[in-house]
């Protein structure tokens, strides 16, 4: 009898600690590799400056992001960073684990962003034409 109670109590344990399963595995936030070619493009992230290629930068999985490189001399590159569903939000809902779903939602852990990596080889910018005078 004992031996069961035991088993039960670890048992609630593993729920209760595995309850947020992509908040504590997978975080909030998530790496993203940016490289240009050539280097040094000004980097904004959803309007905000984020300093110059190539580098790393974190941003919340809980949105899509808009990723913007700038150089002078060369056409700007856009590009959308999209959510995708996590394997371990999924894993929560295997267990039946609703309270863990939630906090997965509402903290948007539950999802991972894809591209991961963004390299991008910018286009050089076409000349303005000359206007001859009459």
């Amino acid at each position: 009898m004992m031996k069961i109670r035991a088993q039960v109590c670890f048992a609630f344990f593993l729920l209760i600690i595995f309850s947020g399963c992509a908040t504590m595995v997978n975080t909030t936030s998530q790496e993203i590799e940016l490289k240009t070619t050539p280097a040094n493009a000004k980097i904004t992230i959803d309007g905000k400056k984020f300093g110059t290629s190539p580098q790393k930068v974190n941003v919340e999985r809980s949105q899509d992001h808009v990723i913007r490189f700038e150089l002078d001399g060369y056409e700007p590159y856009e590009i959308q960073v999209t959510q995708k569903m996590s394997m371990w939000f999924w894993l929560n809902a295997l267990n039946g684990f609703l309270p863990g779903m939630t906090i997965d939602y509402f903290t948007g852990a539950m999802y991972d962003l894809y591209p991961e990596q963004i390299s991008s080889e910018l286009t050089p910018a076409k000349p303005e034409p000359v206007q001859k005078k009459r």
